[in-house]
């Protein structure tokens, strides 16, 4: 079946955090709650979250937070890859596990060349849950076996995917990939223009 679509996970894939803080999970270890949901799979802020936890509000925290967004760009090929998609006339997606401040930038960045985001927080599931892949179809509205999905996580990104019937690709720029994951990895995106469109 021909290929219609190419998901793309967002941090380590389309884009990058320069200035990593990561001031949920400093929240995290502070907090003094039974249990907590996840930043991942509720729309909810850096404040509220905190609250969750029972953390008082810190402004270094937000300090942090603030630091992370404004640090966030797009690795050098993905406009042009994003571009040469859409010129081939292929759908494009993020499909990530994020949390809600960290959604904007990438609409920021690249959000005229993405045609719908499958985001952890909005579709209540995290990769590499079924789940997720399954919204992710349906908010393409197209069948498994017609989407690829490219990340740089192998368990979340590329095992979750063929688990869900999707095509994949391991995004592995460090080229760490074991002689198993190297004959489905790419170096960095422009990979996917001969692999997932051929």
């Amino acid at each position: 079946m021909a290929i219609k679509a190419v998901a793309f996970d967002a941090f380590g894939t389309l884009v990058e955090i320069g200035d990593k803080r990561r001031p949920f999970e400093a929240i995290l270890r502070l907090s003094t709650a039974a249990s907590v949901s996840s930043p991942m799979v509720g729309a909810v802020d850096l404040a509220a979250f905190a609250h969750a936890c029972g953390v008082a509000p810190d402004p270094r925290h937000a300090s942090d937070l603030a630091a992370e967004l404004a640090s966030i760009a797009p690795y050098p090929e993905s406009r042009s890859v994003l571009i040469e998609l859409r010129r081939r006339g292929i759908h494009t997606a993020v499909a990530s596990n994020l949390a809600l401040p960290y959604a904007q930038p990438i609409r920021d960045l690249l959000g005229d060349l993405i045609d719908t985001a499958c985001l952890s927080f909005e579709v209540g599931h995290v990769k590499p849950d079924p789940d997720f892949y399954r919204a992710l179809c349906h908010q393409l509205n197209l069948a498994p076996d017609e989407v690829w999905m490219v990340g740089d996580t192998w368990r979340c990104d590329y095992l979750g995917a063929t688990a869900a019937g999707l095509h994949a690709l391991h995004l592995d720029r460090r080229g760490n990939a074991s002689p198993e994951q190297a004959a489905v990895s790419i170096r960095d995106l422009t990979g996917v223009l001969h692999k997932a469109t051929s």
